[in-house]
């Protein structure tokens, strides 16, 4: 199975069990990932996929209350300092703990059906309603974390061990222990801070860390202004833990989702959108060339009078107002937010991380309509092709996209006839809007990352027909450029590979297109990994 297909399958099994407790998902990027945000804490793991394979990550915990410290420390920007990777506190933030389970049963097994990708999700369940629900439950009572602390320290294992500790970070997992023990009035505290400053200061590795030194200062001077909340010795603990208990039971008890297939939806009904409720916009955007044509209308009429023919209502804007009333709110439903007009192209764009989804057509001034393949324009694929001279190239455009979705025949066979009436418009509306409706939904879902879409070119890369249907362009050859272009903005593992097989197809197949080919590979080196893709 493809990674996309297993994909599918994983995230509607997790929306359907987690959704409802609470857990937001972030499919998008190199690694999706679910997130719990509680009032006091947040919980995280994410999950990598290829084809035929899936893998989960173990838990990882923020406590609030301690990366509030910490951010006045090192600052609120970069998750470690200096590697790069930006907090957006969304998906991406400080963790206190990690919990270290490797997750790796199945590592080894190749995904071929649906049971399969199930039983690797039961697999992750398990452990996220168990062991996981546990670590919670255990560390969110900060004492806790003092006492396995000290388990640590006896058994010689570093805090922040990548596989044995329970600190998260790199060195700065050390200033959360040194806050941890102050809140928590831990009679050891200084014999932690001397451990601390050993392991910045003397230590043989000690110059590995020295980046962390003028936090470390700061945090010196913070320490003594945290007040201890908590105590090694609470007569209380065991109320304080059942209610920490039942706090996380809200988010980490299953509602045991069913897997089996859901029934099937029923169709839902064409209703047309009232005339009055239909987007102004897209009227707006045809009027503001009819002005042009009434104040010509009106100059006529004050040389010749009032015989001059009035101008009778526009087939184009007769057309438009069909389009409104059948496709606007079916397009905007799937979040098509914007309208903006081409010359005669009129089209609607949904903003992704990589570019926009757009979904287009034109009304000529006769008032015949034509429906555009929705599309995906990938906005650094498209800025890299306007830089490699092609034979025939398609001109560049904010309503053209990378990617575009097959139209289906009857469509194909409207579009063709090129009729104007009424009523073949509504047809065409109306087909389209099933169209919209059926098959849409998943196009979107798996196009907005660049995952699928590298899949995809990855697995048919030696079938070139089947490749440049889903890329846009007038030659096969510039489908296949553009499709080089995205490949290496993944910095795809096997790249070289596969431009030379590109070099051989058209070297065979097009030779006009050879020096195109020849500056693409100039310019290959300049291009910086824009995608990030799971390999």
């Amino acid at each position: 199975m493809l990674g996309s297909e297993i994909k599918k399958i994983v995230f509607k099994r997790l929306d359907a069990e987690l959704k409802p407790l609470g857990w937001k998902a972030y499919k998008s990027g190199y690694n999706p990932t679910y997130v719990l945000d509680g009032k006091l804490y947040k919980v995280s793991f994410y999950m990598g996929f290829s084809v035929g394979k899936v893998g989960f990550s173990y838990i990882s915990m923020k406590i609030n209350e301690i990366e509030l410290y910490v951010s006045e420390c090192i600052g609120n920007t970069e998750v470690i300092p200096g590697n790069g990777m930006i907090i957006n506190d969304k998906d991406i933030y400080r963790d206190t703990l990690e919990e270290h389970t490797f997750l790796n049963k199945y590592n080894d097994n190749v995904i071929e059906t649906e049971d399969d990708v199930n039983m690797v999700v039961d697999y992750f369940l398990d452990y996220l309603f168990g062991t996981a629900k546990k670590f919670v439950e255990t560390y969110l009572y900060l004492p806790n974390i003092v006492c396995k602390m000290e388990e640590l320290n006896n058994a010689n294992i570093s805090w922040v061990h990548y596989e044995k500790g329970l600190l998260f970070g790199n060195f700065d997992g050390y200033f959360r222990a040194l806050i941890i023990s102050k809140l928590c009035n831990d009679p050891l505290f200084q014999d932690k801070v001397k451990l601390v400053e050993y392991r910045l200061y003397e230590h043989k590795e000690a110059y590995l860390r020295k980046r962390f030194i003028p936090y470390y200062e700061k945090l010196k001077q913070l320490l003594p202004t945290i007040e201890p909340k908590y105590s090694m010795d609470s007569p209380n603990e065991e109320a304080e833990m059942e209610k920490i208990r039942a706090m996380v039971a809200k988010n980490f008890t299953p509602v045991s989702a069913t897997t089996e297939k859901p029934k099937k939806k029923a169709a839902k009904k064409f209703v047309p959108t009232p005339p009055e409720q239909v987007n102004k916009e897209l009227s707006a955007l045809l009027d503001s060339a009819q002005s042009e044509k009434e104040s010509l209308l009106s100059r006529i009429k004050s040389v010749f009078g009032s015989k001059a023919k009035e101008e009778e209502p526009s087939p184009q804007k007769q057309t438009i107002e069909i389009v409104g009333s059948y496709l606007d709110a079916s397009l905007r439903s799937h979040g098509f937010c914007n309208v903006h007009r081409y010359k005669n192209v009129f089209y609607y764009t949904r903003p992704t991380d990589v570019g926009n989804l757009i979904f287009s057509f034109m009304v000529g001034n006769n008032g015949c309509l034509r429906i555009y393949p929705p599309s995906i324009r990938l906005d650094k694929v498209e800025e890299w092709m306007q830089k490699v001279d092609i034979p025939l190239k398609s001109r560049d455009g904010d309503h053209q996209g990378t990617i575009e979705l097959e139209l289906p025949k009857k469509i194909v066979k409207l579009n063709d006839s090129e009729c104007i009436s009424d009523e073949y418009v509504k047809k065409l509306c109306l087909d389209t809007w099933q169209f919209i409706e059926e098959k849409f939904g998943d196009f979107v879902e798996d196009y907005s990352s660049p995952q699928f879409l590298w899949e995809r070119l990855c697995s048919d890369i030696k079938a070139y027909p089947d490749w440049v249907k889903i890329i846009r362009g007038i030659t096969a050859p510039e489908q296949i450029i553009r499709g080089v272009v995205f490949l290496r903005l993944c910095r795809d593992n096997d790249f070289e590979d596969k431009f030379e097989l590109v070099k051989k197809f058209i070297l065979t197949e097009y030779k006009s297109f050879i020096p195109s080919v020849n500056q693409l590979k100039h310019l290959l080196p300049e291009m910086k990994k824009e995608y990030e893709v799971c390999c």
